[in-house]
């Protein structure tokens, strides 16, 4: 059959399927291939989920000329509700059409959630008139929820999909119309099922996860992600596989056949059916590749089959490896897409008649493009919530930056912390000519921005090519822009050549046993982190499993040289743990080494002693400021995700704590370092408090997935949680006459910290 013709939103859709059509009518497309569509024509982008009478009658115009040129011509339509609202010349071409009475009873999301309701459990809902929907009446409803959720009966997208909380703007409701409403539960996840009616069998397809914002007081769907469901625990999944099997079987009984999606939300442990869309889905393109991958047929021959217009074929089982994400007119600007779609990580770039160079009208959260990944864009965090990679939503944050940016500048530094920076082609060609660009840890570089705020900012890790920051060399100077907002002139950290390739005299690279940052020499006592050695090493950590061996000596030499030749101002002492009794031997010998040469301050950052003479000790021979990192202050986390140090009791951080105080003083010469995007919110703020109460001075460093670790396919935390995170750990150090540390402001490079320097 060549006289098919795909009747839907996209031309994107018929991507990736071996299915061939005689040709597209779409509300956006390219115009060629066989394509014709609404927006391409008008030269206009329009909300495709909110109702068009133009399109309406551009639809009903193409598809009678194909009627008329093509008598044989038949039309699967994309959304089969659709197709019914034309006349019998067009509607006696449709193909594998159910029955309006079924497919208007599960469109209707409070018909067929009621119905639903007895056989499955579902989010609580209550219908109300549109004159019932205040604030305060929804709250009688439902004690103990501040906000809600009212949806239309009929709606896609989001866009019929409203929150209500007691800041909401009055939302224009029909006084008449019939609403659903539904308390909105937080931090829940949207899952996604496709599912196929044959010969009265329900199959059930690779299920995703939905990617929703939270927009203008809307919930608007952005994509989806195959991937990143595999992380969601196999009782869930088995759930779901289970509860999509039994919804198939009831709408099966009610005389359903072929393709339909299934929503669920998932909170918890508990599973809430929401709602079934009696149509294809924009991310069944995606389900199609992993057909197609697997040599089998697509979801639109799939469901023809179960209208007897295709043999039917057996479907075995499949993955998708593949997420998608949707741009829409209000959540990117074009200078960011121009990034995207250059990027090297994105594997396909679908356009849809798009053209980012032209000016084209467009209505509010008008449907642009979207891009197909071969990695998740998505991660359900150590604590079970879902985020989205901030650098693929970053709009949101904009104005905390921007507005606030004359008394706030730190707010720029925490950004770039967590979105990373691209340097363009003439800021890298430039700096080729300046020499060798300093390789900062945890995959970044150091940046100074504002003449005197030193930044690590990351420019190797996942989705760091769409970060809305771009370093640029214009008019002989390298400049800081988000987008086409110019921000301020930066300056680069360059390795000083004698150290580029510098070694040993016994061919030791100097890289393998110190490295530079901004005004600090980090001298690494271990080649090789032990609990690297033994398996035990933290999920987070890059440090490497491989590393030229040195001894005493090389260090010594090291030192040597870099006390004559490297202009710096301190030294720190760690990188990887020597030894589980934590190596102190060497960690004295070299502190005993660098006193006897100068009076630089030396900071240690170790595991705890067991031993509390150990600290007088180090102490005496001329350490001036301790870390202990207690990274994570849930320690049954700390265990799961850092097996080996993670082990070492809290009572050890506490006793080695207060022993410190008492040597060095509780005016910031006693440090630990906290993570933050492991802990709950309410247990980092609790840690950060418990250290303070003791005189320790805490460090907060952002989450940062690296390349070649355990938890690289987790997303660092969301950029606005960030900020409000650092706001209420400087209300708790602030209130002890504290800082968040470290004191020195080249050392703050990699923290959420910021120390005013006039």
């Amino acid at each position: 059959m060549n006289n098919i013709y795909w009747i839907g939103p996209r031309q994107s859709d018929i991507d990736n399927t071996n299915f061939k059509f005689a040709g597209s009518i779409t509300i956006y497309g390219s115009n060629i291939n066989g394509n014709t569509a609404y927006c391409s024509i008008a030269n206009k982008r329009i909300n495709h989920n909110v109702d068009n009478d133009d399109c309406n009658r551009f639809f009903s115009e193409k598809l009678k000329e194909i009627c008329h040129n093509d008598p044989k011509s038949q039309f699967l339509f994309y959304n089969f509700s659709y197709a019914y609202e034309f006349d019998d010349e067009i509607q006696k071409h449709v193909i594998g059409l159910n029955p309006y009475n079924i497919i208007d009873m599960l469109a209707d999301k409070i018909r067929c959630r009621t119905i639903l309701n007895n056989i499955v459990e579902t989010v609580p809902f209550i219908t109300l008139k549109g004159s019932e929907c205040s604030f305060s009446n929804l709250c009688k409803y439902f004690c103990g929820y501040t906000e809600f959720v009212i949806q239309k009966k009929h709606s896609s997208g989001g866009e019929g999909t409203y929150i209500i909380n007691s800041n909401s703007d009055v939302i224009k409701l029909n006084v008449f119309d019939e609403y659903m409403i539904s308390p909105y539960i937080k931090d829940s996840i949207s899952l996604n099922v496709h599912i196929a009616i044959i010969n009265n069998k329900t199959i059930v397809f690779p299920p995703s996860i939905q990617i929703i914002t939270e927009q203008d007081g809307r919930l608007l769907y952005h994509g989806a992600d195959f991937i990143c469901y595999q992380q969601i625990s196999e009782k869930i999944k088995n759930e779901i596989k289970n509860l999509s099997t039994k919804i198939g079987d009831f709408v099966c009984k009610r005389g359903y056949k072929g393709v339909l999606g299934i929503d669920f939300l998932l909170n918890n442990e508990t599973i809430y059916f929401m709602e079934i869309n009696p149509r294809f889905q924009a991310s069944s393109q995606l389900v199609n590749r992993g057909l197609l991958e697997s040599n089998q047929s697509s979801l639109f021959e799939i469901h023809l089959q179960s209208f007897d217009l295709f043999p039917i074929r057996a479907i075995s089982d499949f993955d998708v490896l593949y997420s998608n994400y949707v741009f829409s007119t209000n959540n990117i600007t074009k200078t960011r897409l121009k990034k995207i779609i250059n990027s090297y990580e994105i594997e396909k770039f679908q356009a849809d008649g798009y053209d980012i160079d032209c000016i084209t009208p467009f209505e509010k959260n008008s449907y642009l493009c979207r891009c197909i990944f071969k990695q998740s864009i998505c991660c359900i965090n150590i604590n079970n919530k879902f985020t989205l990679h901030p650098n693929l939503f970053v709009e949101k944050i904009a104005y905390n930056l921007f507005n606030k940016l004359n008394n706030k500048k730190e707010y720029i530094k925490f950004a770039l912390l967590n979105h990373g920076v691209t340097l363009t082609k003439a800021a890298l060609t430039y700096s080729r000519k300046q020499g060798t660009i300093r390789e900062a840890v945890f995959d970044a570089i150091d940046i100074t921005i504002f003449n005197n705020i030193s930044v690590n900012v990351p420019i190797k890790c996942k989705f760091v090519s769409f970060s809305p920051f771009t370093i640029d060399f214009i008019d002989n100077e390298y400049t800081l822009y988000w987008d086409d907002i110019r921000i301020c002139t930066v300056s680069i950290s360059f390795l000083p050549n004698n150290l580029i390739n510098k070694k040993t005299l016994s061919g030791v690279p100097y890289d393998s046993i110190i490295n530079l940052a901004n005004d600090r020499i980090r001298i690494n006592p271990a080649p090789i982190c032990v609990y690297k050695l033994e398996n035990e090493s933290c999920q987070f950590c890059n440090l490497p499993t491989i590393n030229d061996k040195y001894n005493i000596n090389d260090i010594y030499e090291v030192i040597d040289y870099c006390l004559e030749y490297v202009d710096f101002r301190h030294f720190l002492i760690g990188g990887g743990t020597y030894s589980k009794d934590g190596g102190w031997n060497i960690i004295l010998n070299i502190t005993k080494y660098i006193r006897s040469k100068c009076n630089k301050d030396i900071y240690l950052m170790s595991i705890p002693p067991k031993e509390l003479s150990i600290l007088d000790k180090l102490k005496d021979a001329g350490i001036t400021e301790v870390a202990f990192n207690l990274e994570m202050f849930d320690r049954n986390l700390a265990q799961n995700i850092m097996p080996g140090k993670g082990c070492i009791g809290l009572n050890q951080y506490l006793l080695a704590f207060r022993h410190s105080i008492k040597l060095w003083g509780n005016t910031g010469c006693v440090r630990s370092l906290l993570i933050y995007g492991f802990d709950t919110d309410d247990t980092f703020l609790s840690g950060i408090e418990q250290l303070c109460q003791l005189g320790v001075e805490p460090i907060i460093s952002i989450f940062r997935p690296l390349e070649n670790t355990e938890l690289s396919y987790l997303n660092p935390p969301p950029t606005s949680d960030i900020l409000k995170i650092y706001q209420k750990c400087q209300d708790i150090v602030q209130k002890h006459n504290l800082i968040l540390g470290p004191d020195c402001p080249q050392c703050q490079n990699n923290t959420l910290s910021y120390t005013k320097i006039f």
